[in-house]
């Protein structure tokens, strides 16, 4: 038999024969036990790689033929982004997808909770009211970008993203920057949200957008493309 090291990088189908493992004797006991005890079957599901195929074994080849069953998330892109904080982005995903416990959500859940908006007050909190029917909330989204202002009726998260997606001026560093900034606008509205709720401590959107801009500069800075971002961003990175 041949150096171990050697034939490491054989494929698994020289140790198959006849639907039954056949393992060298140099193989310690305890680790052909636990490979024997995955049985070979002739039929039923199985997991076989196409020696002929022009792909390269890779987990992102493995991740797509495992996952081709499931629904494309197209804006994924938008929260996991390069230069994304799991802090913000996370609050940005569960936003999207409706996952915030707002309080049209813990009612119908038979939780009893205030069902107005923190911010306005007079209207029902909702997911899409926050991010951004609310007078408060949209407020802060056109201090931070003012051509959203332009949008005929007020836009939700999705719709703002993929403006930015398509906004052909921007490069790829300053789409995400949009998508960060954004991020850190959903999450700092949550927290002003939930200390109205149960601290009674308020913020106005003057002193909501200091607390967010100082946000921005702090995990911007360390970007590659920070200077040209303070360029094109100077009310933001200024």
């Amino acid at each position: 038999m041949l150096d171990f090291n050697w034939n490491s990088t054989l494929p698994v189908g020289n140790f198959i024969s006849d639907f039954g493992w056949n393992l060298p004797d140099f193989i310690p006991g305890h680790v052909k036990a636990s490979i024997c005890a995955s049985a070979i079957g002739d039929n039923g599901p199985v997991l076989i790689w196409d020696s002929v195929s022009n792909d390269k074994p890779s987990n992102k080849v493995f991740s797509d033929y495992f996952h081709y069953h499931l629904e494309d998330v197209n804006w994924f892109k938008y929260i996991w982004h390069k230069g994304s904080a799991l802090r913000y982005a996370s609050y940005s995903w569960m936003a999207i997808k409706q996952k915030l416990k707002m309080a049209d959500i813990l009612n119908f859940r038979g939780i009893p909770v205030n069902p107005n908006c923190s911010f306005c007050l007079g209207n029902s909190e909702t997911h899409s009211h926050v991010y951004f029917e609310c007078d408060y909330s949209f407020s802060l989204l056109i201090a931070l970008f003012p051509d959203m202002v332009k949008f005929y009726l007020r836009p939700n998260l999705i719709q703002i993203y993929d403006c930015f997606e398509s906004h052909r001026n921007y490069s790829r560093a300053e789409k995400n920057f949009c998508y960060l900034t954004v991020a850190i606008l959903v999450y700092h509205l949550w927290r002003e949200r939930n200390n109205r709720r149960f601290s009674n401590a308020w913020r106005s959107p003057d002193e909501l957008k200091r607390v967010i801009k100082l946000a921005i500069v702090a995990k911007a800075r360390s970007w590659r493309h920070y200077d040209m971002l303070k360029c094109n961003f100077k009310e933001l990175l200024g």
